[in-house]
């Protein structure tokens, strides 16, 4: 891809990420700025990654709050088949509630402007709504032009979606609806390699649910709304805005709340009007000062030296909490979290350069370490127990190394030594950058690649000798977040696996005064030097890992709950120091 552009676009500096989790739905947002508060509404199927650079020019003036609508960007989706335009509002009117934002200044745009008018004609917030293309269709319009438009999005195994859904954006890009290829259909529209990346990586982000608020805004009839909200309302079009045309039916003469803009095809004369509307608005709001409030949720930022590191955390902490490092991917990490949650609470973070963690200019092991430690004294209120698979062996065993009292029991699952590990020269082999091109061609890259990563170590390797034995991890759903994770960030997603080879490196086994359990599987190359890193550590065992994830599971299961120096000797090899 083009060179750091998503990675740029997804985290410009100063940008604070979090969630606000009413109930069980955790709702994504970023925040920007100083001064008075103002918040900001995507379309569809965008995210608010879409307002990134609106938000740094208005940094100055004002704390801007970027929500990411149910179901799109990292918010989860509504737990209803088919949820409409009045669901939607009352989501955002519990979002804005929860974070005390109910009068700030409401920002809009196409498919959430029609969710904002709903929620200020029905809440009667907030103190100033500025909507930037509303769609007014003259008529209804048809179910079946919705149905065509919205082709469900469908995963499958073997990744054919990504050349639909590919060939669908690239599509929208040309002709107006995207599924009418005729000549007089044609958009005269211009778009730069760098906006079909973001766009993109918002829709495969939304994935099933990308058409959720896309289709409700198609059955909504914001009509209604106008005609009774009670809420200083200015809706605005450019003049190069396919929804300009609606201006004229905005019924601003049966409703004196009611303003309209006709604005030039010019950004900065756009930028000066938004300004001026928000500024209107800070007058008429009494909103108190913004900052993220506390993690809180299964899906959580933590602030660490490095940047913010995202974690997901699943199950119950009846028998502790084990931290999961994995790397360059979350395959085989996803998989231990489902195998252990049933017993375990457990946190597994997206190490730096990956998916929606910030990357680093120059990472070290001792940069994830110190990460690592923020993590811990987050999340975790105890010891942990840590689980290393992949390549991030030689990074969890620094990090026991240097915290012995905050981690108690070690896991490795593979590249327990340097002979694992590509040659420094080779590491690009295993985590190229996936350069952008019109065909679609990196995106198959990325699956595939993912796939191979399941059968061969390293996955590059075409050779009988890189034939892997754990039973493959292929289905669409274990490795969609992996695909998402890269995507996101094409040039930085295998950083940590270069910081890991230089762990390997300088690693020590002799230093780990924790119990340790190393797996083994014969014949596979990813434990290729086990049996000879193990042998130098004080408390290891050694055990065959099962191929199979449950059983793997049970047998993790046994060494966390067991008493330190009990795991049964009969099924485990006890390696002395």
């Amino acid at each position: 891809m083009s060179a750091n552009s998503l990675s740029a676009a997804a985290h410009f500096k100063d940008t604070r990420r979090a969630f606000v989790c009413i109930e069980s739905q955790c709702i994504h947002y970023r925040v920007h700025g100083q001064g008075p508060v103002v918040v900001m509404l995507h379309d569809s199927p965008r995210s608010s990654r879409l307002h990134l650079p609106t938000m740094k020019d208005l940094a100055r003036d004002f704390t801007v709050v970027a929500l990411d609508t149910p179901g799109y960007g990292n918010s989860d989706p509504l737990d209803l088949e088919q949820p409409e335009i009045e669901d939607f509002a009352d989501a955002l009117a519990k979002v804005l509630s929860e974070l005390g934002l109910e009068t700030a200044p409401l920002y809009a745009t196409h498919t959430s402007a029609k969710i904002a008018i709903d929620y200020a004609a029905r809440f009667a917030r907030p103190a100033r709504l500025i909507l930037d293309g509303l769609s007014i269709p003259e008529t209804p319009t048809p179910a079946e032009f919705i149905t065509a438009y919205m082709r469900p999005f469908r995963l499958d195994d073997d990744g054919a979606f990504i050349a639909r859904e590919w060939v669908r954006i690239r599509d929208m890009l040309r002709w107006f609806p995207w599924f009418s290829k005729q000549a007089g259909n044609r958009m005269p529209l211009e778009v730069t390699p760098e906006w079909i990346e973001a766009y993109t990586a918002d829709l495969f982000a939304a994935g099933p649910h990308y058409s959720d608020a896309y289709a409700a805004a198609m059955r909504y009839d914001p009509k209604p709304a106008l005609a009774n909200v009670s809420v200083r309302t200015m809706i605005g079009a450019r003049a190069d805005d396919v929804l300009h045309d609606s201006l004229q039916r905005v019924p601003v003469d049966q409703n004196s709340c009611l303003a309209t803009a006709s604005l030039p095809a010019n950004r900065d004369a756009w930028l000066d009007w938004l300004v001026a509307e928000f500024k209107t608005g800070c007058e008429a709001a009494s909103t108190p000062p913004f900052t993220p409030g506390p993690a809180s949720g299964a899906k959580q930022y933590v602030d660490t030296p490095t940047g913010q590191m995202f974690v997901r955390q699943y199950g119950r902490p009846s028998q502790g909490t084990v931290l999961i490092l994995d790397t360059p991917t979350l395959l085989q990490g996803q998989a231990w979290a489902k195998a252990l949650e049933s017993d375990f609470h457990v946190l597994l973070p997206e190490l730096p350069g990956f998916g929606n963690s910030d990357a680093v200019e120059a990472l070290s092991p001792d940069e994830i370490t110190k990460a690592m430690a923020c993590v811990i004294e987050t999340l975790a209120d105890k010891e942990v127990h840590l689980l290393a698979t992949g390549f991030a062996a030689p990074l969890a065993m620094q990090l026991a190394a240097k915290m012995p009292d905050r981690v108690s029991k070690l896991v490795i699952d593979g590249a327990a030594s340097i002979s694992a590990f590509p040659e420094s020269s080779a590491l690009r082999d295993l985590t190229p950058r996936l350069s952008f091109n019109y065909a679609g061609t990196h995106l198959h890259e990325i699956w595939h690649m993912l796939r191979d990563n399941q059968a061969s170590w390293p996955w590059y390797d075409r050779s009988n000798s890189a034939h892997r034995k754990i039973e493959p991890l292929l289905e669409a759903d274990a490795l969609y977040d992996s695909f998402m994770g890269i995507l996101m960030q094409p040039a930085h997603y295998g950083d940590a696996v270069v910081a890991s080879r230089q762990a390997a490196e300088e690693l020590q086994p002799q230093n780990l005064s924790q119990e340790t359990l190393f797996l083994t599987l014969e014949g596979d190359p990813a434990y290729a030097g086990t049996q000879d890193t193990a042998s130098q550590v004080p408390h290891a065992h050694v055990r065959a890992r099962p191929a199979d994830m449950s059983a793997a599971g049970s047998l993790i299961r046994e060494f966390l709950t067991c008493k330190p120096g009990t795991l049964s000797a009969d099924t485990s090899i006890k390696l002395e120091s």
